[in-house]
């Protein structure tokens, strides 16, 4: 009896109409109700915190241990070389369509004096005194580190522990691939035992996972409610022009995703319920990696993929893979040249393009401030202003954000489905079918 209550309160919380309920509430605080921002955030951000506690542990042990047994494996050389063309072309279709948006949409230029007079107050009033709006004062560039350097610096941990205790994704994942190759190569009798050990911890921390989502729909709500309270109408007005822009721009990713899937399940609607809780989770959190244990599971349990295939294709797809960050950095780019009416030509346009796919790369494992802070790779070279307009990036990141991470993870749930054989997956019309009959 104890169990069955157990069971309808989890089904309860669960409920598409219960986390709408939150997500709802949640905006209506943070617009309306400033005031219990600061008893519901806290709930939001401790929420997020044990989440992302399980996360690292989670790629770690997935990315090792899939990797040692793909190299154990016998004929899976072509396997890998797929995996690598898939990242490869995610990335640049991500960057091209955030080029093509920002082109057609033209989100930076058109504005009258009162809009360009409400942005260069919003960037004075951050309080660091050379920021300005201006399309006269030419902008020089202060020199700084390559991305060369800047990117193995960020790739290669000195100190794993460090890596992990400061949740440097991006290096974590690169001692986890070293690690798993190394793991690899040991004959499977002396490796078996580790291997065993890795997919305990990787389980023990995907129950926890399983948990966290029986209070989903509080921990949504702080962190809608706060995120919302960060974002005044004053910049929401000011920027109304740029944030639809970046949002059809994810929004078309989101559909060419939903495409991909639908044709290589032969089904739109299993896809589309397998991810709903991880389309949740990557708009109620805004973090990518937060979705990965959902993402593993609505791929497995619901749309019956491999196990050992999805744990090493969606960490890695998840961190390598930022086709989100791509695509925003190519348009807000274009937005700033725009902006002040600085004219790309085809040299730009392509410094823009690479730049883009390097600087999205270098996003594993940031978010926030710190995401944001790798348009200066893309803006840079271009002699483009990068301290006067990020503060605008940042007042509007609350709304954009989430979209960014969500499109970091339907692409790798679709990037999941071209690596590996469409005949897997044939099952599931079939038992889509038995079930509507």
């Amino acid at each position: 009896m104890n169990q069955q209550i157990l069971k309808n309160i989890g089904n309860v919380m669960r409920s598409g109409w219960t986390i709408l309920f939150a997500v709802g509430l949640g905006i209506y605080i943070g617009l309306f109700q400033h005031e219990y921002v600061q008893y519901v955030a806290p709930i939001g951000h401790i929420y997020l915190d044990i989440l992302k506690m399980c996360i690292l542990p989670i790629l770690i042990t997935a990315i090792s241990m899939s990797i040692a047994r793909l190299l154990q494996a016998e004929g899976e050389s072509s396997f890998i070389k797929r995996m690598l063309v898939v990242f490869m072309l995610s990335v640049v279709m991500s960057a091209i369509l955030g080029m093509a948006v920002g082109l057609i949409s033209q989100p930076g230029s058109g504005f009258d004096k009162e809009t360009l007079a409400t942005l260069g107050s919003i960037v004075r009033e951050s309080g660091a005194p050379d920021l300005e709006i201006s399309a006269y004062e030419p902008f020089v560039a202060k020199e700084k580190p390559s991305f060369t350097k800047t990117f193995i610096a960020n790739l290669i941990p000195e100190n794993i522990f460090s890596a992990l205790t400061t949740g440097s994704s991006l290096k974590v994942l690169f001692f986890a691939i070293l690690f798993g190759i190394a793991l690899g190569t040991i004959s499977k009798l002396k490796s078996q035992s580790l291997i065993s050990s890795l997919e305990s911890i990787y389980t023990s921390f995907s129950i926890m996972v399983k948990w966290l989502m029986l209070i989903l729909p509080f921990g949504l709500l702080g962190l809608i409610a706060h995120d919302v309270s960060q974002v005044g109408l004053p910049v929401l007005m000011a920027m109304m022009k740029f944030v639809p822009i970046a949002l059809l721009g994810f929004l078309v990713l989101f559909i060419i995703s939903s495409l991909i899937m639908w044709q290589r399940t032969g089904s739109l609607l299993v896809p589309f319920m397998a991810l709903k809780e991880t389309v949740v989770m990557a708009l109620g959190t805004g973090n990518a990696m937060a979705c990965l244990p959902s993402a593993i599971n609505g791929l497995v349990d619901e749309m019956g993929y491999d196990k050992k295939s999805v744990d090493l294709i969606v960490p890695l797809s998840l961190t390598i893979c930022r086709t989100g960050p791509t695509l925003y950095f190519a348009l807000a780019t274009l937005f700033v040249a725009q902006l002040y009416n600085v004219e790309l030509g085809v040299s730009g346009l392509m410094a823009v393009f690479i730049g883009s796919i390097f600087a999205g790369l270098a996003t594993a494992g940031a978010s926030g401030v710190v995401l944001l802070s790798m348009l200066s790779l893309v803006l840079e070279p271009l002699q483009l202003p990068v301290e006067a307009v990020l503060v605008l990036f940042i007042v509007i990141d609350p709304i954009v954000g989430p979209f960014r991470a969500l499109a970091i993870v339907h692409t790798s749930c679709a990037i999941n489905t071209l690596i590996l054989p469409k005949q897997q997956i044939r099952q599931i019309k079939e038992v889509e079918e038995a079930t509507a009959n």
